[in-house]
């Protein structure tokens, strides 16, 4: 007689444990592939601890386009920023120290320096040039950095570099 004895039943399906266990890893999955970027700028902050993906530098909010190279002993493009914020921001370009050695920033025909500062409208758009001594060398780097800020807004695009050619 089976009296003293309770009689489990197996139904084959998934206990409430490992659904429960499984629903916790696909949430935390979802997030850290949701929040991933693609690594365009380093940082992008908002007022109220909110941020956004990043994006590449043609499509961010801060659209950078740089040159794929610069010629020594001449004035170049460098840089030709464009503001998709939606409000007025003041972009920074500066050059690197190694690069502030060989060359000055151009804005509007003006050699302003190793560092120049321009105030973009929502969707205005920017072209920084760069005058580079003759005596930099051919392959070498020109790295710089752009920074925009607006009110509540941040953007930074650090260390873009293009190719120096004699």
């Amino acid at each position: 007689m089976n009296r003293g004895r309770r009689r489990r039943s197996r139904s084959g399906g998934w206990s409430r444990t490992t659904l429960v266990a499984l629903l916790a890893l696909a949430l935390v999955g979802a997030l850290a592939y949701g929040v991933a970027g693609s690594g365009a700028y380093t940082t992008g902050a908002l007022d109220r601890g909110s941020s956004v993906p990043v994006a590449s530098d043609a499509n961010g909010l801060l659209a950078l386009d740089v040159a794929d190279a610069v010629t020594a002993n001449e004035t170049s493009r460098l840089v030709t920023a464009t503001n998709h914020l939606g409000q007025s921001v003041t972009v920074t370009v500066a050059l690197r120290p190694a690069a502030a050695d060989d060359a000055d920033l151009v804005v509007d025909g003006a050699t302003v320096g190793d560092s120049a500062s321009v105030t973009l409208a929502a969707g205005a758009n920017q072209t920084v040039d760069v005058a580079v001594e003759g005596t930099a060398s051919d392959g070498s780097s020109l790295a710089f950095d752009v920074d925009a800020d607006g009110t509540g807004v941040t953007v930074s695009a650090p260390n873009r570099s293009t190719t120096v050619t004699t």
